[in-house]
């Protein structure tokens, strides 16, 4: 008998799993490193004339147009790439709104 090398659980006897994960790890399994790094390019615009400030006890980040991008209490802690990712997400769709009009 064989068995997960992630979980422990007993792998399916009748396939050929050569990576010793059971399906269950195989669908969960982390994206590989060069897969994680081909994320959403960000906006080129919002980096270059992002503004960050603090106001009434939270951090804030601001684009060129005053638009609020992000923000979060000043106690808590955010990755950077997080930020970022939810930034770029309502510069673009701010930014494709004001193109329609």
């Amino acid at each position: 008998m064989e068995f997960c090398k992630d979980c422990g659980g007993v792998l399916n006897l009748f396939s050929d799993n050569s990576s010793n994960l059971c399906s269950s790890c195989i669908q969960h399994k982390k994206k590989p490193d060069h897969e994680q790094a081909q994320e959403i390019p960000i906006a080129q615009d919002l980096l270059a004339e992002a503004v960050i400030t603090v106001e009434n006890g939270k951090i804030v980040l601001r684009s060129k147009e005053d638009w609020q991008l992000w923000s979060a209490p000043t106690t808590s802690q955010t990755e950077l790439q997080t930020i970022l990712k939810s930034a770029n997400l309502i510069y673009t769709i701010r930014n494709k709104r004001k193109k329609r009009q």
